[in-house]
């Protein structure tokens, strides 16, 4: 395998996956959504119809850097898993990263995120993975940040 950060980690799946889609359907279903599915198929986490029109979302957990909003985000880009991109050919979706910490979260269409001018390739060396991987560093100014208990006030 080209990029070894990307093996399956079931720990860090049952630590993370669940949470994710607790606190993420709370939040879409308080912005007016209606819940389609939420069950594992290995594609998109969630599915979601709002007005007639069906959304997709793909949900990570992200711990040790806090951030609530555009300004405290502490990078320049955002990183998405460049494995992801499988899923965007599949249907284009929206990318979402929880902050474990704040219960922030930082949003990006799939259709912005998989460019090849976004594209990195970097060395993992965390506590859940390592190895090589491709990753898509995206501008923060490109992606939407979000308060889980903001309650039905954003337009998503």
């Amino acid at each position: 395998m080209k990029y070894t950060a990307r093996k399956f980690n079931q720990e860090s799946y049952d630590a993370n996956d669940w949470y994710a889609k607790s606190l993420f359907i709370e939040f879409i279903k308080d912005n007016g959504h209606h819940l389609i599915s939420e069950v594992e198929t290995y594609n998109h986490d969630i599915i979601t119809m709002k007005d007639g029109v069906t959304y997709f979302f793909e949900l990570e957990v992200k711990r040790n850097y806090p951030f609530t909003n555009q300004e405290s985000y502490r990078f320049d880009t955002v990183s998405f898993l460049g494995r992801k991109k499988r899923l965007h050919l599949i249907q284009p979706f929206y990318y979402v990263i929880i902050c474990k910490e704040t219960e922030w979260f930082v949003m990006c269409e799939s259709n912005v995120i998989f460019k090849d001018e976004y594209i990195e390739e970097l060395t993992i060396n965390t506590t859940d993975r390592k190895g090589k991987d491709q990753m898509y560093r995206v501008p923060k100014d490109k992606c939407k940040f979000y308060n889980i208990k903001s309650n039905g006030s954003n337009n998503i």
